[in-house]
């Protein structure tokens, strides 16, 4: 599933920061199968742009293209658009609405008129795959869990629906590392899987450069670079005004191109390479 996004503008009622539009002459194409990853500081517009991208929000002007057509110019094609697409907020309990985690799991599986035993089938794949299999979660209510499993249960629910389009929003937020790391391979190898399209909004600029095919900065509601993750990261200036700092490695090569001299080398304390990065933003 193609999507395009053609000299888009949004605003609100309100003027966010100072500015009359939220996103101002977005043009985005997202090509199907493609894992997109979109940065940008508190206030860029990244939840905009996905609201956008989901078909949530008309845009004030230009045009939002889905396999060619204009999905806010046919309401059935608009439709048809959201029954395709997944999106996991920041808040995971916007999708919670049954009282046990089996219920919720299995609510749109019904809906695709699977047997009980399929049902139990792709609950069971789903929670393993998410390490979320624990003894006796699944009579649990969804809100009692734990900040890291309601965030995990919601992924599982947009999982489920086998979406053509899945749009997850700070997905790691309260994981720790270790199921973030799990989490980040699984939906790679997820979205390959499945020639699915991920958009993945992240402040962990390093693995969303790992993970992603194309990187996307968004600043003051405008995209400011986007294309290959690897050279994107090379333009150290641009990722600043994000408000994010580049991954250290890249910063690293760039001071040594730059003939900073580090007062330690190999450098193994992070203390050592602020001291160097804060050196080199001075001069």
């Amino acid at each position: 599933m193609n999507i395009e996004i053609s000299h888009c503008y949004y605003r609100y009622s309100y003027f966010i920061s100072g500015r009359e539009y939220a996103l101002k002459d977005i043009n985005l194409s997202i090509s199907s199968g493609q894992i997109i990853g979109l940065v940008g500081s508190n206030g860029a517009g990244k939840s905009t742009l996905i609201s956008l991208l989901a078909g949530l929000l008309k845009p004030m002007k230009g045009m939002v293209k889905v396999n060619g057509a204009d999905i806010y110019h046919n309401r059935e094609k608009l439709t048809a658009f959201h029954r395709s697409l997944a999106l996991v907020t920041q808040n995971p309990e916007d999708q919670f609405f049954c009282d046990s985690v089996y219920q919720e799991l299995s609510y749109d599986l019904r809906q695709q008129g699977l047997t009980e035993q399929q049902i139990q089938s792709k609950i069971t794949d789903c929670l393993k795959d998410l390490a979320l299999d624990k003894e006796g979660i699944l009579s649990m209510s969804p809100f009692s869990l734990t900040g890291s499993d309601k965030r995990l249960m919601a992924i599982a629910l947009s999982l489920l629906k086998c979406p053509q389009v899945l749009i997850l929003d700070e997905p790691t937020a309260r994981l720790d590392d270790q199921a973030k790391a799990r989490l980040w391979t699984f939906l790679s190898n997820w979205g390959r899987n499945h020639s699915a399209t991920v958009i993945i909004v992240s402040h962990e600029i390093e693995k969303i450069a790992s993970l992603a095919e194309t990187l996307v900065l968004l600043h003051e509601g405008k995209i400011i670079a986007q294309g290959d993750p690897a050279e994107i990261l090379l333009q150290n200036q641009r990722i600043l005004e994000t408000g994010f700092y580049a991954p250290l490695f890249t910063l690293c090569l760039d001071l040594i191109r730059e003939g900073v001299v580090f007062e330690k080398w190999p450098v193994f304390e992070l203390m050592e390479v602020q001291k160097a990065i804060n050196k080199w933003l001075e001069e």
